[in-house]
């Protein structure tokens, strides 16, 4: 059975862990909405002249990302220029909108069902979903494991700035959907997070 499942929660809480293991168990495709913040930041940036009217953004049903026909390798797009940029543009509406609806035509596309975790997917993007979870964890857990991830170049002063502006955007803030599966796991290894996903797919 395919399931769209949406997993949402701030930085450093193993989003992007979660849905990878659960897309190969329910051999299923993962994504991570963040993604496209970061092309679409990478492209600003390198051309500032350009209007976001005139961005066209495509996800093909292998899941490559092409931008105004320009295909960004993943190592390119974690720096901290890109962090902030992201950060900046993800507030504005016409942004949210291009990728809102990249990722509904995505989801129409693919036959296996589709995981995907970001910040707004389970209370804007994808309201009817399957299964919403929001992962969630103690800052100084999150932190070390953000900086883990970026070769320690956030820091724990850089993630609480992000949590603000993602919980206090006008623009489709972080928040928990409506019946979402809450899972603390500051004191959880990803097996017990994953048990317990398990479960709740169980009563769909």
């Amino acid at each position: 059975m395919s399931y769209l499942l949406t997993i949402d929660g701030p930085s450093g809480v193993g989003k992007t862990t979660l849905g990878s293991l659960l897309a190969k168990e329910l051999e299923s495709n993962f994504f991570s909405s963040g993604k496209l913040y970061r092309i679409i930041a990478k492209y600003l940036i390198d051309n500032p002249q350009e209007n976001v009217n005139d961005i066209f953004l495509s996800i093909d049903e292998n899941l490559n990302i092409t931008l105004n026909n320009i295909l960004y390798e993943d190592s390119k797009l974690y720096t901290k220029v890109i962090n902030l940029k992201s950060s900046e543009i993800a507030k504005l509406r016409e942004i949210r909108k291009l990728v809102s609806d990249s990722l509904l035509l995505l989801s129409n596309n693919l036959k296996n069902g589709l995981i995907i975790e970001g910040r707004d997917m389970g209370t804007v993007v994808f309201p009817h979903a399957d299964l919403k979870i929001y992962l969630d964890a103690d800052i100084d857990i999150r932190s070390d494991r953000r900086l883990k991830q970026s070769n320690e170049s956030e820091t724990k002063s850089d993630l609480l700035k992000r949590d603000e502006n993602d919980k206090n955007r006008s623009e489709s803030p972080l928040k928990v959907p409506d019946d979402a599966l809450y899972i603390d796991n500051t004191h959880m290894d990803m097996e017990d997070v994953l048990n317990i996903v398990r479960e709740s797919l169980k009563l769909l």
